[in-house]
């Protein structure tokens, strides 16, 4: 089963092309503008690396946010646009929960992750995550805090600093540095290799590669039923007081009609 996995959620870009365990074609693609132009040329870049073709694709994998609205709103409705065009399987996961993911899938040794993501206003999006099977579960739920908070609820989630990986852009604002390195994570005896990372994960690849895996559990979603995760207002609904929050699409996709479903 071929799967393509689309991240747009953030500036660093992440695109994987995966064959059951087999990762075929990876692409990272940071981008400072919009994904508008640069989505689709790489999707097909990642099948012709792999000598394949978009009507191959059996299931599609998004990063459905939080992060940037416009780059979330990007991905998000171009997968829509694909599972439904293609008839494929559609699979919509967060961003914290697929940075987890590839964030545990690189430090094997890890017991927990804790990704984080600057999400300005002096707070970050973050969660706490344990390996489930072939993906993540959360430990503390993700949700938009500050980073003082979101340091507390690490701490109180009982799992061990020693065994839990932070990354993603926001990692410093949540464990510091220098001076400012939290307490817990200071003065433990020998030196050692820190347990934390600035960079964006392989989101796409761990994504790809566990929508092949069964025991991933990773369920699917009608290209009707999805709708981006912001986890927070944007900074124009607050100035112009307004509730742009997507609606819920209704559980019956039956209701939701098309030309197609004409006679």
């Amino acid at each position: 089963m071929l799967n393509l996995a689309l991240d747009t959620a953030t500036p660093w870009g992440r695109f994987a092309l995966a064959e059951g365990a087999a990762l075929l074609a990876y692409r990272p693609l940071n981008i400072h503008g919009s994904y508008a132009d640069a989505l689709l040329p790489v999707i097909q870049e990642l099948l012709d690396e792999a000598g394949r073709s978009r009507e191959e694709v059996a299931g599609l994998g998004i990063v459905r946010g939080p992060g940037s609205f416009t780059g979330v709103r990007i991905g998000v409705a171009t997968a829509k646009g694909l599972a439904y065009a293609l008839g494929c399987e559609l699979v919509a996961v967060s961003t914290l929960e697929a940075m987890a993911a590839a964030l545990l899938a690189e430090y094997p040794e890890a017991e927990a992750a804790a990704p984080a993501l600057d999400a300005r206003r002096g707070e970050i999006f973050c969660g706490i995550f344990a390996r489930a099977g072939g993906w993540v579960a959360p430990v503390a739920v993700p949700c938009a805090g500050t980073p003082d908070a979101w340091w507390g609820r690490v701490v109180a989630a009982g799992v061990p600093l020693e065994g839990t990986i932070f990354g993603g852009d926001g990692a410093e604002l949540l464990v510091g540095q220098g001076e400012s390195l939290r307490a817990e994570l200071r003065g433990r005896g020998e030196p050692s290799l820190r347990r934390w990372t600035s960079a964006h994960p392989r989101t796409a690849a761990a994504l790809a590669v566990a929508m092949g895996d069964p025991a991933a559990g990773l369920p699917r979603i009608h290209p009707f039923a999805l709708v981006p995760e912001y986890m927070r207002v944007s900074d124009a609904e607050i100035k112009q007081r307004v509730d742009l929050t997507p609606l819920r699409p209704s559980g019956d996709v039956q209701a939701h009609r098309t030309e197609r479903d004409d006679p």
